[in-house]
């Protein structure tokens, strides 16, 4: 959209507030669901449950979000025949809030269709980040204390869209930004309240606020488009940043923390972010000055046209007033804007004076002037342009540069290829003093190599800063942009002298069901912290309200590919087999065999076999003369384990049609989809290690364990050859005929 106001300039200020406010962009959320949760019968006719269409439409009316069920494409039978869940997606559409809002009660909502007990409790949105800890620390051991989900609001709560106080979860709670929603067991959930209010209160007494100044209009672009790294600043720092409203150009923004160290990084962090935003002025100027003359001013209705097509082509806020244009925006939305603006025939007419204002941290004052103001100067001379400092607040200062024509382009780009471009990362205190060296010798070489400066901090001073651009990082480098190209050479040749399984740490992403992250982090928990002391990793888990699937490993390059191995070991794998309804299926069910099958599929395989029956009730209510309508076997194991599925899969199946129940034609029966196994080659050994069952030898039972163990090819020719020829007679469809024609030449 582009938004053209007029008028004098407190309205359109205010008009400009409001249309911020109450954007009308859409945002889109996605949350994926298992079909059975929320669908009656999701195989045959897929229809929403009565209590879950309810629900949601609650939920979409108090939120204002707009909610809606789809089925994805991708339910695939996949290469074992066995379905793994088959999934649909509960897609939330409408504003930035109400989106925010009803992913939460959805989540909620899943949770307790799964069988969890709910409750919110109210915490000061101030204190809701200051409690999570730094990078949601503490929260994650709240919820691993407790075995529950913790579910927090959006921290920009309430600053864009319609108001949504209305929409609580109770007539008697004011306001949604303090809703912490917590879902699991009882007890649990019993805890977890009581340790957040504990916590809240504790951290209450010790809140400290800070205030600092940033121009409006960089205010409501972050808000309104950085947001995420917004929500980032804070959960890293566990500090709250209060934003006055959209578009009321007030200046003042409060950190709210529990350590000077957080706040001071946090505004660090925010001051950096607005240094991305740049305004441009141009002003046009009279030729010639004549006092008796009125001054040479555009035509209104010819502006207008201006600013709509600046604004649409370059994508920057552009302003006119008093025979200046300005321009908001990022570094290339204004460039291209003056340049247009540059080239228009209305502006022939003047004289045209450009400025360029670029925020930049106090830090780099002293970088960015050289010796003497040396790289100030050149630029200046070399541009013909005007560059001055100006102090701006306690962080950051303003550099304008002025100049009359297109030489002031010339001169941001100078001026930008002598900005500060920087790097930082971890390396241990240990390692110190063996990189710097001997009076800093060998850092002093590797610096004058790539002219690259470096700094180290210790212990102190890196708890005195936080760290640099990531919580751990202890180590930072810095460059002119135009030799950006060499920091990855110097953290290169920093890093040499670090030994593998301390250096290059990365974030590894693993996707794990979001409906496993409660029990991981709750019952597994000695696992998981056994694994990251192994691997010398962290892992981390995704924030509850995001509903994403994606757990973060953060660790040395070479260790975080073994953590996730291992984590994933700990995460069950369920498929599903569907079997055609039919009248026997209860009783082979209920039959001492079939228990014998899944015992014995469980002992050998390490896969758990559930029947799983849907019926349609009855009006006479007699349970015998039921038609199942559904039925479909869970097939449950471990991640490293899912290669045994087929083999699980064969062994019922077999056994469903010795008791004349019939199954769906698999995929996988006349040929094993798999270039991984080598059952097709070996179809008559019995063996563990080879994915191909025995379904009932008559001369099995006189001697089973050297059937079942034998590796050895011989041994089991000799003792089970007449045997086997008998009984592949039931199974011919499992391995191709030519082997089959080797392998029955000889007897």
């Amino acid at each position: 959209w582009n938004f053209h106001i007029t008028g004098a300039y407190q309205q359109v200020m205010i008009t400009r507030g409001l249309i911020l406010k109450e954007c009308p962009i859409q945002h889109r959320s996605a949350i994926k669901v298992t079909r059975s949760e929320i669908l009656d019968s999701p195989f045959s006719k897929p229809t929403l449950k009565p209590d879950v269409r309810r629900r949601l439409d609650d939920i979409a009316s108090q939120t204002l979000a707009h909610i809606a069920v789809v089925n994805s494409p991708f339910s695939s039978a996949g290469w074992s025949g066995l379905e793994t869940e088959r999934v649909c997606e509960l897609v939330v559409t409408g504003s930035e809030d109400s989106v925010d809002l009803a992913r939460v009660r959805l989540l909620v909502m899943l949770d307790e269709l799964s069988g969890l007990h709910s409750e919110f409790c109210e915490i000061d949105q101030k204190l809701h980040a200051i409690v999570a800890g730094k990078k949601r620390s503490v929260l994650q051991s709240i919820q691993e204390e407790t075995a529950t989900n913790i579910y927090f609001p959006s921290p920009l709560q309430g600053l864009m869209g319609p108001d949504l106080s209305a929409a609580s979860p109770s007539p008697g709670t004011t306001r949604t930004n303090r809703v912490i929603w917590i879902t699991g067991e009882f007890f649990g959930v019993q805890r977890a309240r009581d340790m957040l209010y504990q916590c809240s209160l504790n951290k209450s007494k010790s809140v400290i606020s800070r205030d600092t100044a940033i121009l409006p209009r960089k205010l409501d672009w972050m808000v309104t488009d950085r947001a995420e790294d917004l929500k980032s600043i804070m959960s890293d720092n566990a500090t709250f940043i209060q934003f006055p409203a959209l578009g009321s150009s007030t200046s003042l923004i409060t950190v709210y923390g529990d350590h000077r160290v957080n706040i001071q990084r946090t505004i660090r962090s925010i001051m950096q972010l607005a240094c991305q935003y740049y305004v441009g002025s141009f002003w046009l100027l009279p030729i010639q000055f004549n006092a008796l003359l009125p001054p040479t001013t555009l035509n209104p209705s010819a502006v207008t046209t201006l600013l709509k097509q600046i604004s649409m082509a370059t994508g920057a806020e552009v302003v006119f007033k008093s025979m200046c244009f300005e321009m908001h925006g990022l570094e290339h939305e204004v460039r291209s804007a003056v340049s247009t603006v540059l080239e228009l025939d209305v502006i022939k007419a003047f004289h045209h004076e450009i400025r360029f204002q670029i925020e930049l941290s106090n830090e780099h004052r002293e970088f960015i002037s050289g010796k003497k103001n040396g790289k100030i100067n050149k630029i200046m001379q070399t541009t013909n342009v005007k560059i001055k400092f100006e102090t701006f607040n306690d962080h950051n200062f303003l550099i304008d540069i002025a100049g009359p024509d297109n030489s002031v382009l010339q001169g941001l780009t100078l001026l930008q290829e002598e900005l500060p471009a920087e790097i930082s990362f971890h390396v241990p205190e240990t390692y110190h003093k063996r990189i710097i060296g001997v009076g800093g010798r060998s850092i002093q070489r590797i610096m004058k190599k790539y002219g690259v400066y470096v700094k180290f901090s210790n212990a102190e001073e890196f708890a005195a800063l936080g760290g640099y651009n990531d919580n751990d990082d202890n180590v930072v480098a810095r460059t002119p942009a135009k030799n950006a190209i060499n920091l990855d050479n110097l953290k290169q040749s920093v890093m040499e002298l670090v030994n593998p399984k301390d250096k290059d740490y990365v974030d590894e992403t693993v996707s794990i069901p979001r409906r496993y992250h409660r029990t991981l982090l709750g019952e597994k928990s000695i696992f998981i912290h056994d694994i990251e002391t192994k691997t010398n990793s962290r892992v981390r888990f995704p924030d509850k309200e995001t509903a994403s699937d994606i757990v973060t490993i953060f660790g040395p390059e070479s260790q975080v590919q073994i953590a996730a191995a291992m984590l994933l070991d700990h995460v069950p794998f369920e498929a599903d087999m569907a079997v055609p309804p039919s009248a026997d299926l209860p009783r082979v069910c209920s039959t001492p065999e079939f228990n014998a099958l899944v015992e014995r599929v469980k002992r050998e395989l390490q896969v758990s076999i559930v029947p799983n029956v849907k019926a349609i009730g009855h009006a006479n209510g007699s349970p015998s003369s039921e038609m199942p309508s559904e039925f479909s076997f869970k097939f449950r194991c471990q991640r490293s384990n899912s290669d045994f599925l087929i083999t699980a899969r064969e062994m019922l199946e077999q056994f469903l049609l010795n008791h004349n129940v019939h199954v769906y034609p698999s995929p996988t029966a006349h040929t094993h989809k798999r270039g991984d196994s080598f059952a097709e080659a070996f179809p008559h050994f019995d063996s563990k290690v080879l994915s191909t069952a025995r379904t009932r030898g008559h001369g099995a039972s006189c001697n089973p364990s050297i059937l079942f163990f034998s590796h050895c090819i011989s041994e089991s020719m000799d003792m089970g050859r007449s045997d086997l020829i008998g009984d592949r007679r039931l199974r011919l469809a499992n391995s191709s005929p030519d082997v089959k024609a080797l392998f029955n030449s000889p007897a």
